[in-house]
């Protein structure tokens, strides 16, 4: 059986009558219940990669707003070049699957495009965390998760803890140190989405950076009840290219109240590369009785 392939899965093929409509499917194999938010906002700038058709220029920022819940299967986006320059572009698109109302949209987004090669200083100001120093090994098997929902999601990507289990345990255990802000982990697709060497496609580094859940889980340790997130934006900016096979997440909540929860997510290649920031605001959601 073929495994599911991130890139082959959210390939983005212009319509034959309307240039700047791109047509994409996001199979089972990417769902959370719904779409995982990471892989929409992936599918829709790829999209708008396609439609801009500038080789020089790559991603440099984006930022999407969840108007509603992406359904597995087709989705189409409409791109619109706002401006495409000699050492820059600005990019916006409406992103809509087969359960949207007509003329309303699922996702918005907007990207900026820059030359990587201008020139200027160079400063990677924030510290790798201690717990993302080593990376899992290359033949770590997967644990198989269980649930009551489909979660394809789950079983073509791989999650490992990178902070110290036992010091976690203890840091919840202890009410003098209040509630946890963060949690490190690695992640990488089962199906790697670029050879060994290979530059990954920056559109991508919005699916590992999905992961206010994973602060989330340890911050609101102790509820009555399990806590889900839903998200309503989110905000990505890249800093270098992505090389190898695990991606080091340092996922933190920052603020939880009226409802919502925020925090940024700091993204390390295995080699120690500090490749992007992500932020996120998400609705909180209950999924208990």
């Amino acid at each position: 059986m073929t495994t599911p392939n991130i890139l082959t899965d959210t390939t983005p093929v212009r319509d034959e009558q309307r240039s700047e409509l791109v047509h994409s499917i996001i199979t089972d194999a990417w769902g959370l219940y719904f779409a995982q938010g990471g892989v929409v906002m992936a599918a829709a700038t790829r999209a708008m990669e396609l439609v801009l058709e500038r080789d020089d220029l790559t991603l440099a920022s984006a930022s999407a707003t969840f108007c509603r819940p992406v359904a597995c299967g087709p989705v189409t986006t409409v791109v619109d070049v706002l401006r495409s320059g000699r050492r820059g572009a600005q990019v916006h698109a409406t992103l809509r699957d087969a359960t949207a109302p007509e003329g309303e949209a699922s996702v918005v987004i907007t990207a900026v495009f820059t030359d990587p090669t201008m020139a200027g200083p160079s400063l990677s100001l924030v510290p790798r965390p201690d717990d993302l120093l080593v990376p899992p090994p290359a033949d770590l098997e997967p644990e198989p998760f269980e649930s009551e929902f489909p979660l394809g999601f789950l079983d073509n990507t791989q999650w490992q803890h990178a902070t110290d289990p036992a010091a976690l345990e203890a840091a919840l255990a202890d009410p003098a140190a209040g509630p946890r802000p963060n949690m490190a982990v690695w992640f990488r697709f089962t199906d790697p989405p670029a050879a060994e060497g290979q530059d990954w496609d920056p559109a991508l580094l919005p699916i590992p950076g999905d992961a206010l859940g994973t602060a989330l889980s340890v911050a609101l340790a102790g509820g009555d009840e399990p806590i889900g997130s839903v998200s309503l934006q989110i905000g990505l900016q890249v800093f270098a290219p992505m090389r190898g096979t695990w991606i080091g997440v340092d996922s933190w909540c920052s603020h939880v109240g009226n409802g919502l929860a925020n925090g940024p997510c700091q993204l390390w290649s295995d080699q120690g590369v500090h490749v992007a920031t992500v932020t996120q605001t998400a609705m909180l959601r209950s999924f208990g009785g």
